[in-house]
């Protein structure tokens, strides 16, 4: 007769263990991630790394420094909603992420930066960064910029939509040398005012950046995203290095 209580017992805690692990899921869920792999091995001491991403409309920054260097490798790992004001997120969309490394003095000495696929939309991605080759925004290694300086830059993202005319708000993210602007707009409204159904949104950068100014051989990205853009994707994102001194900069972001 005791072993009937005992079985019991153990049912009941298996139970509230699968319980437990269940409801873990469920908080959990709504999220994915962006785990970016950095390669260490090619960087001559890096007294920091600057690590940012962009996802689903949204962006994050990281720091990484003391011991996490000390390896040949560190990984980064960026949380983010499926579901937002803007948009769902989907398994063809697309984000970016870069790496910079900074000297003592915080300044930028390289940086690598991919630009990739969400394939999993509740889990986690990984974006290898600094262990391809410089033609490949897959894995591409770090690069160093000796450019001169470019003098608060705009950024103007051309966002053609002569087939979605439905969309309304529309959030675009830009990003150079580690720092993000964006802006939600009633791309509704703006279609109404456009000749060619092509929208443009300028990005002022007046700013130095924390880890060094803007230089000709800047690597800058632009992302748009709304859920009317689907199919194929709900974000899509473009890049492209700057290729001059002057005061515009433009992108076209789909």
């Amino acid at each position: 007769m005791l072993l009937l209580p005992l079985v019991m017992a153990g049912f009941l805690i298996l139970s509230l263990f699968v319980f437990a692990s269940f409801t873990h899921r469920v908080v959990a869920a709504g999220k994915f991630t962006i785990d970016v792999r950095i390669n260490l091995k090619k960087l001559d001491n890096p007294q920091k790394l600057k690590v940012i991403a962009s996802a689903n409309g949204d962006t994050q920054v990281k720091n990484v420094t003391g011991n996490d260097l000390n390896s040949k490798s560190t990984s980064v790992s960026f949380e983010f909603n499926e579901k937002n004001d803007i948009v769902n997120v989907g398994d063809r969309d697309e984000y970016f992420a870069c790496a910079y490394a900074l000297n003592g003095t915080n300044q930028m000495e390289s940086y690598s930066c991919v630009e990739g696929n969400i394939e999993k939309t509740n889990g986690k991605n990984i974006a290898n960064i600094g262990s391809g080759e410089r033609r490949t925004l897959s894995t591409g290694s770090f690069q160093t910029v000796d450019g001169p300086e470019i003098m608060n830059p705009t950024i103007t993202v051309s966002i053609p939509l002569s087939d979605r005319k439905d969309v309304k708000d529309l959030k675009v993210v830009t990003m150079i040398k580690g720092e993000f602007e964006s802006k939600t707009i009633n791309a509704r409204e703006l279609l109404k005012k456009s000749e060619h159904n092509t929208i443009i949104i300028p990005f002022e950068f007046d700013k130095t950046p924390e880890i060094g100014p803007i230089q000709k051989g800047d690597l800058f990205f632009a992302c748009v995203s709304a859920d009317e853009l689907n199919p194929p994707e709900g974000t899509e994102c473009e890049h492209r290095q700057t290729s001059h001194t002057g005061h515009l900069h433009n992108l076209v972001a789909r």
